[in-house]
């Protein structure tokens, strides 16, 4: 099917909404050729966008932009249209974090790297600056076959020099199929050894046209997850999987830290957040941010079945040592809830597989009754789920099914996050296109 496509925006308002999300894209190079990376395997039709280095006078100019977010300043996740390559390779990188630590004193900085171009001078600067890092390392034993590293070695010794400096996470793309389960195991411990706070383990994802997507198929995400839980036991800090598999909107802790202000204050792993400043909170994400963004918060808590209150000693925007998954913005599910008018007509809920049990979790606690459905990937295929990578021609698919059932619909929800700014898909396809050839308002949430 030929959908119309909306031209893109300008390479000055697709930076624009990104640094007002407080992403600050610096370069789409990188100096590793991972073979999970996805970019080489796209659909055709797929809509990315690829930057040289900025230079540090535009970058200087547009800073302002970033006062548009609250949370953390990030830089080299892949988290917009625009292509993020190793921010090490910028060659005024340095200077772009001073300029970013003069503006913004008091923001987390976090930097996703690979960590090949790490060096002594660079790691001083990071702790002087107070900048955390996600290093992707992904293996330890297979580096040139899985990341195109020559310099292996070299790497390694880099992560061990962050250790006491640096405050870091780390984070591997599973490939059991090809490194063994061994190998991940090393990796995390390694992790650890060298000073890494927490591990995030991802399952791989690849489109039908990666040539690694049938052996991705043998991939068993139950598996790994209890991997991840049993490495969390061994290793001692957080070690968390994704996606994570949750069915609720729960706000249970995954993990505390230790000697963090929540440690102190009693609260432990299972503990079932009830109240955040004497408010009930229905969501992980809502505890969260509450207790993130008080100073000193009155937090209740379930812990079998037992309740208790205490108060986390901590400023304001400080991190509590809380470990928890990510799950609903209750501030957008109440917007949403208005938009679409769901205690008066019958809406359509089109997500990904992996958020319609929460979704459905969330509209029980609230009362509500809808209709919810999971939508699979037929743009990219292969093992692709997440609901940002969904499209237009995925969603009339799935709609054209239900409605060949007879059921009706006064409205349609598509994803929000499987879209821009301007409303368009991943080929450039407005939400309207949908909302044209269904008949069906569409409110994105």
């Amino acid at each position: 099917m030929q959908l119309a496509r909306t031209p893109p925006p300008s390479m000055e308002a697709l930076l624009y909404h990104a640094q007002m999300q407080g992403i600050l894209p610096l370069t789409s190079r990188c100096n590793m050729q991972c073979i999970f990376c996805s970019n080489a395997y796209n659909p055709e039709t797929c809509e990315v966008f690829t930057i040289p280095p900025r230079r540090l006078e535009e970058i200087e100019d547009s800073i302002l932009w970033l006062t548009g977010s609250r949370g953390p300043i990030v830089i080299g996740e892949s988290v917009t249209r625009i292509t993020e390559g190793e921010p090490l390779t910028h060659p005024e990188f340095p200077q772009i974090l001073k300029l970013l630590r003069q503006h913004y004193p008091d923001r987390i900085i976090r930097v996703t790297t690979n960590a090949s171009l790490l060096n002594p001078e660079l790691i001083g600067l990071l702790s002087e600056l107070e900048v955390e890092l996600m290093v992707s390392l992904n293996t330890v034993g297979h580096r040139e076959q899985v990341m195109g590293d020559k310099q292996p070695e070299s790497t390694l010794r880099n992560v061990e020099g962050l250790g006491g400096k640096v405050r870091f996470e780390g984070s591997i793309v599973a490939l059991p199929f090809v490194t063994g389960w061994d190998d991940v195991s090393n990796t995390a411990s390694f992790l650890k050894e060298s000073g890494a706070w927490s591990i995030r383990i991802m399952s791989p994802g690849f489109s039908r046209l990666h040539p690694l997507w049938k052996d991705a198929a043998s991939f068993d995400v139950d598996e790994a997850r209890s991997f991840s839980q049993d490495l969390q036991k061994d290793l001692k800090i957080p070690v968390l999987f994704e996606p994570p598999g949750i069915t609720s909107v729960t706000p249970v802790v995954e993990h505390v830290l230790p000697r963090s202000p929540a440690r102190r204050a009693g609260i432990r792993p299972g503990d079932v957040i009830t109240e955040v400043l004497r408010r009930r909170v229905m969501t992980r994400t809502e505890a969260f941010e509450l207790i993130r963004d008080h100073e000193k918060p009155r937090v209740a808590y379930d812990r079998q079945g037992v309740l208790y209150e205490t108060v986390i000693n901590k400023q304001r925007f400080q991190p509590s040592g809380l470990v928890m998954y990510d799950d609903l913005d209750l501030e957008a599910w109440f917007e949403w809830e208005r938009e679409s008018r769901v205690k008066r007509r019958r809406v359509l809920v089109l997500t990904s597989a992996l958020a319609k049990p929460v979704i459905e979790d969330a509209l029980e606690l609230r009362g509500l009754t809808t209709a919810v459905e999971g939508v699979p990937s037929l743009f990219f295929g292969g093992n692709i789920e997440a609901a940002g990578l969904l499209t237009v021609r995925d969603f009339l698919a799935a709609y054209s099914e239900i409605a060949g059932q007879g059921s009706e619909f006064g409205a349609v929800t598509l994803p929000k996050r499987a879209f821009d700014p301007w409303g368009r898909d991943l080929e450039g396809v407005s939400y309207k296109t949908f909302e044209q050839l269904s008949g069906k308002a569409v409110v994105l949430a």
